[in-house]
């Protein structure tokens, strides 16, 4: 995997200038976008925690927008704020309790006007699987996309879990 991120990542990084207009790319007020963005998504990765800790599933899905997709590993796809709901509340019973976690982003990098992608990585330590036992830590890393919508907030339109 390690081999496959900084690919990953060289591709959207040219992405702007790949996939559209080179010209474009160069008038976007990317400090402007990102200010924009910033509020958004810092509040969505503060919440991952405690919204993991509280077993509150519509505290994680709001960061969505309505028609998000999440992907994970196994390269299951979940479709909707809705559906990504119900995706976490199915998960809840398998958790322990969470000692500690984290997201830590990576990077951000503005595709248009509207799109910003982000990469990082998240980490959960939960109590371990028998009494007294070592905490067990789940880790890896993440990418996502924003799209800021119609209300000018910015939601996840996609969110890949690697």
């Amino acid at each position: 995997m390690r081999l496959f991120r900084p690919v990953v990542i060289a591709g959207l990084l040219a992405a702007p200038a790949r996939f559209g207009h080179p010209a474009l790319a160069q008038s976007i007020d990317s400090a402007a976008v990102l200010a924009s963005a910033h509020p958004d998504i810092d509040a969505a990765n503060r919440a991952w925690v405690p919204g993991l800790r509280q077993r509150n599933a519509a505290l994680l899905a709001s960061a969505y927008a309505d028609s998000g997709l999440f992907i994970a590993p196994n390269g299951a796809v979940t479709r909707g704020r809705a559906a990504i709901a119900r995706m976490y509340e199915a998960r809840f019973p398998g958790l322990r309790t969470i000692r500690q976690g984290a997201v830590i982003q990576d990077g951000l990098v503005v595709v248009s006007a509207d799109c910003v992608y982000e990469w990082g990585h998240a980490w959960l330590e939960q109590e371990g699987s028998t009494p007294g036992g070592p905490p067990v830590r789940d880790e890896g890393p993440y990418l996502t996309v924003w799209q800021r919508q119609s209300d000018g907030h910015w939601r996840i339109v996609r969110n890949l879990v690697i």
